[in-house]
């Protein structure tokens, strides 16, 4: 038996951590392997070129060991497809994870409440995704020729999905006060009506979206909600201020469960039968407790808001104290389940999730594993089949989405921005400094990408044999003198150097995007003009015609 801090708890301790960085290690190769199929299979030029093309010719792409041992790649265009690449994805969920778990840590040490919310709907292998996707989260609006409807701004209008239906429904919004005039002159004011988001202090949620696909019952898109109650608010959520908090009553949020159950059914019954979830569920034993699956509720509340606050002011210095974690376990579990979809896998070979179709057709094409040893299930057309079903269904929609004026009631900025998403991606690159490194002319780096080699660069950096790089591009049939060592500054001058390149470029893009957009509107002014003016002569015609008229 080891003793408590002796040399049996060191090497457990030791173990534990290799073991740690076995799992990091493996999961980075996974997704290395799922974005190369990617490049391939992608209808979407962004997937196609991500990690393949380079940022900016002039600089090349920078191999570099951080301080803490891992290799990070600068210099290449990354897609931000949250949906779609497991590089990009990890990255985006690793931050969106990381604020959510502040905003539900600072609301709990406020004192108010999360309870997390899981929706779904019935499906069936027949089922097809882009049509349940639909009914999930709305699509754009159509008019008979199937062009997109435009409101007076020009953005395109949707149809709302039962989860948009569940957030402005009069029963779960209240109604403001209103007034009308009758016929015989009176004014009929109706009060406002308090709704249910009053009696438990909904201050806002965050959406986060995931799909899986399982073999007897095909995709199985789902939403995670975590959902900040407990909250006095003067104004709405979206516009108004949070002024106290407060524990709801069990009444409350029982009245919440059981409308949102029978809203949800509701609303995917009217929008296709064969989407409503079951309200009922006679399975002994089973996880709902009988109220059925499309939706499931749990709440978590704080138990100890002083330490959590001196949790969140001391956090830097990465230090925890014990009796906060509970509540940091609660908090950061909830924010793990509402965004972390890049992490889940499907229930053995029944059941995957769409990145594991990617690193099936890894093992099937790249690898030539026997399909039966694969991840995953389906043959290597279905997994093709499969994932443009997927990518033609998700493409444009948000993954993770907090609704308005949340952020500002738990003292964040930010929003859910394609933008936001990429600078997580580019930011998350070299957050250490760098010790040592090489770069790589385009056509170097081209050698390394066509053969699949990305990752024996990347040993060379790691073991810091930076000279090997070379070796290894003039072994593939590049040249070698293509690649060059740079030493800590050589690094951080050239990063310097290539941001501010891609800083000018970008800005005399958005300069050249002003102007654009400032000649449409003078000439949508213009057209207005011309239209005015036909419209004045021919109102002075018909006036000149009338005239005549009523002189004969």
């Amino acid at each position: 038996m080891a003793v408590a801090g002796g040399a049996g708890e060191r090497e457990g301790a030791a173990a534990l951590s290799q073991t740690r960085a076995d799992k990091a290690a493996s999961a980075a190769i996974r997704r290395y392997q799922g974005r190369k199929v990617l490049n391939r299979v992608s209808g979407i030029d962004a997937c196609g070129g991500c990690g393949k093309r380079v940022l900016d010719p002039d600089t090349g792409v920078i191999y570099a060991r951080s301080s803490r041992g891992y290799v990070v790649t600068i210099g290449l265009v990354r897609c931000g497809r949250i949906w779609f690449c497991p590089e990009c994805s990890s990255a985006i969920r690793r931050g969106r994870t990381e604020e959510l778990k502040t905003g539900a840590l600072r609301w709990l040490a406020a004192g108010g409440t999360l309870a997390v919310v899981v929706l779904t709907a019935r499906h069936n292998r027949t089922t097809e995704l882009e049509r349940l996707a639909a009914a999930l989260w709305g699509e754009p609006m159509r008019d008979d020729s199937g062009a997109p409807v435009v409101d007076r701004s020009g953005k395109p209008r949707r149809t709302p999905g039962a989860y948009q239906t569940m957030l402005t429904a009069p029963a779960f919004y209240g109604r403001p006060e209103s007034s009308r005039t009758r016929k015989d002159g009176s004014v009929y004011v109706r009060p406002a009506e308090d709704g249910i988001r009053h009696r438990i202090g909904y201050a806002g949620m965050v959406r986060a979206s995931e799909v899986t696909r399982s073999q007897a019952n095909g995709y199985h898109p789902h939403m995670n909600l975590l959902v900040f109650i407990g909250g006095t608010l003067d104004g709405t959520p979206a516009k108004g201020t949070v002024t106290g908090h407060f524990q709801p009553g069990d009444d409350a949020v029982e009245e919440w469960e059981d409308w949102l159950r029978n809203l949800w059914a509701s609303t995917l019954r009217k929008m296709d039968p064969a989407f409503e979830p079951s309200t009922t569920c006679e399975i002994r034993g089973c996880k709902c407790g009988g109220k059925g699956h499309g939706v499931m509720l749990k709440v978590i509340t704080s138990a100890d808001d002083a330490a959590l606050i001196e949790y969140l002011t001391k956090v830097q210095d990465g230090k925890r104290d014990d009796s906060v974690t509970a509540d940091l376990d609660a908090a950061s579990g909830a924010a793990m389940e509402t965004t972390r979809a890049d992490t889940k896998t499907g229930r053995g070979r029944k059941s995957m999730t769409p990145f594991q179709m990617l690193y099936r057709l890894w093992d099937i094409e790249v690898a030539g594993l026997d399909p039966k040893r694969a991840e995953g299930y389906g043959t290597a057309a279905q997994c093709r089949l499969w994932w443009a079903e997927y990518e033609t269904a998700m493409a444009g929609r948000r993954a993770i989405e907090w609704t308005r004026g949340l952020r500002g009631h738990v003292g964040l900025v930010g929003d859910d921005s394609d933008e936001a998403n990429l600078d997580y991606v580019y930011d998350g690159a070299a957050q250490e400094p760098l010790t040592g490194g090489v770069v790589m002319t385009p056509a170097a780096h081209a050698t390394v990408v066509n053969a699949d080699a990305e990752l024996d660069v990347e040993a060379t950096i790691r073991t810091e044999c930076y000279d090997s790089a070379g070796d290894v591009v003039g072994g593939l049939g590049g040249r070698a003198d293509h690649v060059r060592v740079l030493t800590a500054d050589e690094l951080a001058a050239t990063q310097e150097n290539l941001a501010a390149r891609v800083l000018a470029r970008r800005e005399e893009r958005e300069r050249q995007a002003r102007i654009a957009q400032f000649d449409a509107d003078q000439a949508e002014t213009e057209r207005n003009r011309r239209r005015l003016a036909t419209l004045l002569a021919q109102l002075a015609a018909t006036r000149r015609t009338v005239t005549d008229i009523s002189k004969h």
